[in-house]
Parts: structure tokens; sequence; C-alpha cells
């Protein structure tokens, strides 16, 4: 696995730890995206320069960030677990369209894992046209055509919801895990790749009855060996990443087989992403 770091760089400060040849336009005025490797020297003098930028200018030197991991097909191949990740997210939500939810069995800290109790209600047109998408509160939407695949290939642990528009109904479905499996200490969470802080001011990222576990994910995943990681094609993670701020809600990690992951190479299903995923 190669694993290597993409960095939102502030315009203004790039050149104090980057050449100009390093520093690639994003069609921004004021960012610049770097790539870089955690063994490149200059890794660790990210947060120092953000903090240096930001007693002197009361900015930052990096906006945004995100880890990407490479796998040669060996080691996809050979993974017994899989994380499945969503690389469209949209708005509005199912909450902004009518979608209702028992918020008296979420978490009273942390908001996670409060009890949908309608259908999934969203707006016509604003779902992205791939395969699998999710909305900022974390609602997974699917396409009919992911839906058909999945029922006839008889993957385990799938629920599939209908989906209704505000005017009426879909051809989509949203995507429900049935079985939830446990991350183990070695998943890494924090603000970002230098901050592994567990709050901010008045905001908790790690909930102290474990349900949410910190705010972003940074490492590849860890998880506790379980015989639902070989009896089930899709799976989800007990303990939550994420914030309760607004409309958005902790999320669960998603997990998926090799035949799910096959299923979307075969059938040239869109929006999916995977990384392996460590059973200890």
């Amino acid at each position: 696995m190669k694993e290597i770091l993409e960095l939102r760089v502030n315009l203004e400060y790039a050149h104090l730890l980057f050449d100009e040849s390093e520093c690639k336009n994003v069609g921004s005025s004021i960012i610049k995206i770097v790539y870089i490797a955690k063994d490149d020297p200059r890794y660790n003098k990210i947060p120092l320069m953000d903090n240096e930028i930001k007693r002197k200018y009361d900015t930052c030197f990096f906006y945004g960030w995100k880890y990407k991991r490479s796998y040669t097909q060996t080691e996809l191949n050979s993974a017994k677990l899989l994380q499945m990740k969503i690389d469209k997210v949209f708005e509005p939500t199912g909450e902004e369209c009518g979608t209702l939810y028992d918020e008296s069995v979420a978490c009273k800290i942390c908001g996670a894992k409060r009890k949908q109790i309608s259908s999934l209600i969203l707006k016509k047109k604003s779902i992205p046209q791939k395969d699998i998408a999710k909305t900022i509160g974390g609602e997974i939407v699917v396409s009919s055509r992911f839906a058909e695949a999945v029922k006839r290939r008889s993957l385990k642990g799938l629920n599939l919801l209908p989906v209704n528009f505000v005017n009426g109904e879909s051809s989509y479905y949203q995507l429900k895990a049935l079985n939830g499996i446990c991350l183990s200490n070695n998943t890494v969470v924090g603000v970002n790749p230098f901050d592994l802080s567990t709050y901010c001011r008045e905001e908790i990222y790690k909930c102290p009855n474990g349900d949410t576990i910190g705010l972003n994910l940074l490492s590849e995943v860890y998880v506790v060996n379980n015989h639902l990681i070989y009896d089930y094609d899709f799976l989800e993670s007990k303990q939550y990443v994420g914030i309760n701020r607004g409309l958005l809600r902790p999320e669960p990690i998603y997990f998926c087989s090799q035949s799910f992951r096959q299923m979307v190479k075969e059938e040239k299903l869109s929006g999916f992403e995977f990384e392996i995923a460590n059973i200890e």
C-alpha cells in the first residue's frame, strides 16, 4: 500500500514550504493542491507552518486534506474485508425534505444513532448521476441498477428501502446495513492528520459513551475479528465518526466483501471507492 496526503494549501503561503513546480492549480484563486508522503522531511513541518501562519496572519496554511491510498491488485484481491467509500455527497438532506427521525433514542452527547421513522424523502434531480451517493446528513442512496445487481447475486446484509421524492415516487433506494462490527483501537481518528484533538471549545469529537470516536478517519480501518465478516457482504461499524452540527450527523464506516467489490467491477457501477480493512 502506498499512502500520500493531498493538501489544499493557501496559495499566498505555499512557497514557504513547497516549490512552484509541486503545486497544482484547482481552478481556485486562493488554493493550490500539493501531494506529500509521510516520509518527506517537510511533512512534520506542515503543522508548525500552520501554527505560525495562524499566529502571524490569523489564517490557515492549508484549508483541506485527503489521504490517497493505492494498492496492488494482489493486495486488493487478497483482502478479507474492504472499506466501502462513497465519493459523491449532495444536498438537501432527507431531514430538509420531510424525512422523520426519532431524536430521543440518539446519544445525548454526540447525537449519533438517531432512528429514522419514515421513508427517506429527497428532492428530485438533487441526486448525483452515480449508482451510489449520500447526503451531507449521511443518508445513502443507490440506483435501481445497484439494487437489481444485489438481488441477482443474492448479496447478504443489505437493506434496500424505497426512496420517495417530495412530489412522488422515485426509482432510487436507500441503503442500510443490517449488522455492525467493532472498530479496534488501532483505527486513528482526529481533526486532521496533524491534530488528534478529541474536543474543541464546546464541540466534543470523542463521545464518552463510545458512540462517536472522532471527527475524521485518518488511517486505514482496523476492526475486531467477528464471524459476521465472513457471513455477510455489507456491514457497518458500531462506532461512528463525525459530528452533530447543523444537518451533519456522525456516521458509521461501511465495509463490504470481495463479492460486493466484484459486483461493482463487473456491473460497472459508479461512485464507489475501496480500501483494505484490517482484521485483528
